[in-house]
Formats: C-alpha cells, structure tokens, sequence
C-alpha cells in the first residue's frame, strides 16, 4: 500500500471521504497516488471499476478505503446487522494474510482520528477465511461474521456451497479481486467468475461492486469483460451485455534497472561442469552489497539448494576459507574447502528458502524476518511474487528467466516497491538457450510489453463442477441456471444445446453403456425440468473444489504429529525410508516414520549430508507471445551475425568493429552485460555454422 505525492486535483477526492477517514490519511501520507485520485470516484459512485497502476502505488489502499469509509458511516449510523459487506479475494493465502496485517493500521488510525476529533466509531471487525484457517475460527466466522472477509477463489467456493455459511454473504455490497491478471486467462479465474456470479445472485443489497486490480494487465478490455461479467440486455433475456466497467489506467512504466549478467565467462568450459560455483559467489556478493535482497528461483527444488550453497559460501567467507566473493572458493564439484554443499548443519547460515511447500507458520515468518531487518535475503518461488508487504526491497535476483515478461515485472517489481523508485533486478541465465531468453524477457519488461491475457471460453468442468455446487445447496429451474451461468464472461456464448448435454452427464445420462457405472451426481426432474441434490452432492462437490491439480503431497510433522512444517512430492517420499535424511527449508530433518500420507521428521544432527527433495510439475511454462519474442530476437541476430567472419571461443577475445557494434545493440536494446551479448553472438554464429541455417 505504498504512497507517493502528486498534485490535488481541484475538487479534492477526499472530501467525500468521513472526517476521521480524511484526517488519518492526509496525517499517515499527504496526498494520494493516481490510482487514489482515478480510482476513488467511479468507486464512491458505486461503478465496477478496474485499476491498472504499478507494484507499490497504493491501488489496494484505494480499492479498500472507499468501502472502509462506508461501512463506518453504516456503523456510526447505527446499522449493526451482522453480514460481510466487503469481500477481498486474492489468489495467494499468503497475500490474505498480508492484507490482513496491513488493514489493522490504517483501521487503529481512523478510530484513533475518530476519537481524538470527539466522535469515537465502533470496532470494524477484519477476518480471513483460507484453506490454513481452523474449524474452529471457520464456525466463529459463521456465528458472527466480520465486516471483511479475506479470502481465496477457493475458500469462496465453499462458504457458498456451504448452506450455513453462504447466509453471511448476504449483505456483501463490494468484492475485490486483487493480481486479477493471475486469474483472468484461466479455468481457476472462470472458476472464481462463476462464484461471483452465485455472489450476485444471494446478495440482498443489491447489485455487488467489483473492484479487480493488477499491475500487469492486457489488454485492459478483455478484463474488464471477465471481471463485469454479462446481464441481460434491453432485447430480452437471451441477449447478454457486457456489465460497464470504468477502467483506470495508471499504469505509467515504472522506473526499471534490469541487467542480464553472465555468470561464468562462458558455458562450455565450466569448472567441473558446474554453474554454481561462479554464480553463488556472485549472488553473494550482491546480497552483502544491498541491505534487503529477493532471489527467485523457477522452482521449490532450486530455491532450496541456491539457500544451501549460499549458506556455504557465506560460512566458508566468514571463516576466513575463501575471499570475498571468489569463484575459487569452491573446487569443481561445488565443494567449499572441504565444507560440502549440502548440509553439515541445521539452519546454519543467514539465507532461508520460501515456497508453497514450507509450512504457513514457517512462511509468515520468513516474511516477518525479511522485513523487520533479521534476514539480509529470501529465496522464494512465485510465493513471494505477488503483493506481499515484505517491507523496502532493495534488489531483486532472479536465478533463469522467469519466463515471461509478466511474471519479470511482477517480481523485479519487489524492490523499489514505493512510488518514483526505481526497480533494481539482475537475471543469471544458467545456459545458453537461457541467456537468449532472458534477454527477450528484458527487452519486454524495459518496454512495458507484457503478454496478453484472454479467458478461457467454455471449460465444461468448471462448469459441470459448479452445477453440482449449486444444485447441492438449493434446488435450480434448469433455465434459471442457464441464465445466471451465462452471466459470467467465459460462459456467455454457451449454448443451450451444450448445457443440456453437461446437465445429462451429471444426472447419469451417459452415451454408451460402458459409462453405465458411473452414478448420477444429481437429479434431473424433466416433467417440471428441475435439477435436484441428490445424497452425497455436496460432499463430491465440497471435496472436488476449485481447479488446481492435487499434487498427492505428503505433509511433514514433527514428533508431536501435530506441528506441520511443510510439504514433500509423493515421488520423494516413495523414494525415502526411516532414517534417511533430508533438507526443507535449508533445515536438515531425519525421517522417524512414514504414515499414508504423512512423514514424521525430528531435526538431524550435524556432520550428516542430507538429499536434496524434488517436486514435479511445478515449472512456469512459457507463453506463446514470448515465444513469438524469443523467435524474432534469434532471427534479428542471426540477420546481424551472418556477415560476420568466424569469431574467436574466448569471449575476451579482440572482436573485429562490426561484432562489437552488434554487441553494443544487444547491450542497449536488450540489456545484457558485455560477456551476455559477446556469448549470445558466439551462439547463434556457432548454430548457423552447425547447421548451415
């Protein structure tokens, strides 16, 4: 939520603001950010609105503050029904729970401003509601609900499965939907899609305003189209419009420092074939050289052995074993002068792995350490990529390219997070394919070019799956749910035909008899044309929420097998037994023993060389439009490499003028270092040699 200052326009959007609101905000920041002075006023006219505005300019403040506003002057007014009225939704538990925190001041600021200015408001109660919460906080939420809700799409969908718990969304007036670029062009965004649109249809209040907000957003009119969603036009029932939509466009580029850095001179004569000797010196180095540093790694599996290898570094550095940053400090195998690499003890060392695999507690811990100063750095996966409020990041290191010129913004985005700062991110590709493609994600990201985002049109398990959902808590005319399915963007040109055809699957209507075991999920009344629960709906429908794959991870437990510190791939634990040990964490654990679905660990002792875990499947994939990038980069150079006579294998070498001309362009254009771009010539002129092409 962070804020910068520029000129108040004429009319002051804040008048509109309650006094204790306005006194807080203009003594906790000034003036508001342009997303503030944009987005307040289509939201106070109650407008769904869209803000597109950099990482750190205060554009969750300003979807939150509007509707902070209106349920105190409901408070103050003396309107207590107890209801949730402000729905925030995000994609990440981890990012519920920073919102979380970071609500508290400005809620303790107004009621204090209130106070001080003799007109004390009432407690405005703050909940989250994720997959980490107890039974025992999800059934108080349902007895007494808060004013807000902080949630996932996920968490969503059951409280609206739930017949009990959906009754506290009925005085819902605004959802936000935060890093809504995340959800947009997939089948968990039209998942979510179709629960906004269950929203609308319990809410009592009226039409409910949404609010989506995103720093890397395109094109700005296909999400405004998926987070309005349709309703029935002027023409009749069966003609669908578009929900209008004010799109705020504060999206100026912000201020970028992005470099490409070599970190070897060249890949093919590595000291004993291994990369991570000259890149952790290196990381290293520019962690000890800034005060806050963020290092994303592609994957779980590399975020723990990169916090591994620089918690060896730094031991065999401060020991006094190696200089400051060499390379020589470590032999070809990756080997600290007899120090190994992987764990000779427990947590030693500065540097922590952060990933969806590391228990809650562990992460929120992490995050706290990181920003009240205790850790110089983090290495984390896409779990820090979002909104977190890590506190001011000064460098951001990214271990490959992170595939996609998106997901590069989102994360070199940490660092400089404050208005007007600039964002400092330095990327070691760790191949030559890798060099080529993290030059084309640099030149996109120096650009603002990010990839577009289109919905998926038409999944019919998400849709299959939500019917069951709705069928399992209320009885549904078949044309009614037609009618509210195609409310949301993704389902607007279902057709009727297509939509029977799912309705005939689930109530067990299947095209051969070789179907003939599969049993109905619910029930399809044709003479009165209703769709009914059958026994069990709800639970198939509560037990198969939501379209994230289940990785078959088992959970790791300490001795007390109450105490969960994370996760581990159902590949690794088949490959393990009692006794073997292994890291998570950067802490070494031993196995105790191994249950269905479980493994109990206590912590290992020193001196043992643990394995290093595995998870499958969770590589970022590249999209098409970078593709599209990286096939045009290849063809400029190969262009501009083809007059060139045969170049010398030292990278160092003298180059003739017209090699370092092309190797300047590369340096400006694409902002590789001088050993990226001379690396990058000597590769495509090797391919074309090699394949005449």
């Amino acid at each position: 939520m962070g804020q910068g200052r520029i000129e108040m326009p004429e009319e002051g959007v804040l008048d509109r603001f309650l006094p204790p609101v306005r006194r807080w905000f203009e003594d906790a920041f000034g003036l508001p950010t342009p997303p503030q002075v944009q987005g307040w006023p289509p939201i106070q006219r109650g407008e769904h609105t869209l803000i597109l505005s950099p990482t750190g300019s205060g554009k969750t403040l300003a979807a939150f503050l509007v509707g902070i506003n209106d349920i105190y002057a409901r408070l103050a007014a003396g309107d207590e029904t107890p209801g949730i009225q402000l729905l925030y939704v995000s994609p990440l538990k981890a990012l519920n729970n920073d919102i979380e925190r970071n609500l508290r001041a400005p809620l303790a600021g107004i009621r204090r401003a209130a106070q001080e200015m003799g007109d004390p408001l009432p407690p405005l109660q703050v909940a989250v509601r994720t997959g980490d919460t107890p039974q025992s906080a999800r059934a108080a939420m349902v007895r007494r609900p808060p004013h807000i809700l902080i949630t996932t799409p996920e968490s969503l969908y059951l409280i609206l499965t739930s017949p009990r718990a959906r009754e506290m969304l009925a005085l819902v007036r605004t959802v936000i939907v935060d890093e809504i670029h995340t959800l947009c062009g997939n089948k968990r965004g039209v998942h979510l899609s179709l629960s906004l649109e269950r929203l609308e249809g319990l809410a009592q209040q009226g039409p409910v305003q949404r609010i989506g907000l995103s720093a890397t957003q395109r094109p700005l009119d296909e999400v405004a189209r998926f987070l309005g969603g349709l309703e029935p036009g002027d023409q009749g029932p069966d003609r669908m419009a578009p929900r209008p939509v004010t799109v705020v466009d504060a999206g100026t580029l912000k201020p970028l420092d992005v470099q490409v850095r070599m970190p070897a001179p060249s890949f093919h004569r590595l000291p004993g074939g291994s990369l991570w000797p000259s890149l952790i010196p290196q990381v290293l180095a520019l962690i000890q050289e800034h005060t806050t540093t963020l290092v994303f790694a592609n994957s779980r599996r590399q975020a723990e052995r990169c916090a591994d290898r620089l918690n060896e570094q730094y031991r065999a550095e401060s020991q006094g074993e190696v200089e400051r940053g060499s390379v020589a400090a470590l032999s070809p195998d990756g080997v600290a002068k007899g120090i190994g690499f992987l764990g000779t003890g427990a947590g030693e060392g500065p540097f922590r792995a952060h990933h969806g695999s590391v228990s809650r507690t562990v992460r929120l811990q992490l995050e706290r350490d990181l920003k009240e100063g205790r850790l110089p750095a983090l290495v984390g996966t896409s779990s820090l990529e979002l909104g977190i409020d890590i506190g001011a990041v000064d460098l951001v290191v990214q271990l490959q390219s992170p595939r996609g010129i998106a997901r590069g913004l989102q994360r070199v985005g940490r660092s400089g997070h404050l208005v007007g700062q600039t964002s400092v991110g330095r990327i070691f590709p760790t191949h030559q394919e890798d060099l080529l493609e993290a030059a084309a994600v640099a030149h996109g990201m120096t650009t603002g070019d990010v990839e577009p985002t289109y919905t998926p049109q038409n999944p019919l398990d998400v849709l299959a799956q939500q019917i069951v959902a709705m069928v399992s808590v209320q009885d549904w005319q078949v044309d009614a749910l037609y009618g509210l399915v195609r409310r949301a963007y993704a389902y607007h040109e279902l057709s009727y035909g297509l939509y029977r055809s799912v309705l005939d699957m689930l109530t067990g209507k299947y095209p051969s008899a070789a179907f003939r075991e599969l049993r109905p999920r619910i029930a399809w009344d044709r003479v009165h044309d209703r769709l009914t629960a059958l026994p069990g709906s709800r639970l198939l429908a509560i037990r198969n929420g939501g379209t994230i794959p289940d990785r078959g991870s088992f959970g790791v437990y300490l001795p007390d097998r109450q105490t969960k510190i994370g996760d581990l791939d159902e590949e690794f634990v088949f490959e393990t037994r009692p006794g073997d040990v292994f890291t998570l964490g950067t802490q070494v654990w031993r196995v105790s023993d191994i249950d269905e679905d479980r493994l109990v660990v206590s912590q290992a002792s020193e001196g043992q060389i643990p394995r290093m875990p595995f998870w499958r499947g969770d590589l970022p994939h590249r999209p098409y439009e970078l593709g599209v990038r990286l096939g045009e980069l290849r063809r400029l150079l190969a262009e501009r490499v083809a007059p060139l006579p045969p170049l010398p294998e030292d990278a160092q070498a003298p180059w003739p003028p017209a090699a370092e001309e092309l190797a300047r362009w590369l340096r400006e254009e694409y902002a590789l270092d001088e050993l990226g771009a001379r690396n990058a010539i000597a590769y495509v002129q090797r391919q074309m040699e090699s394949l005449g092409a």
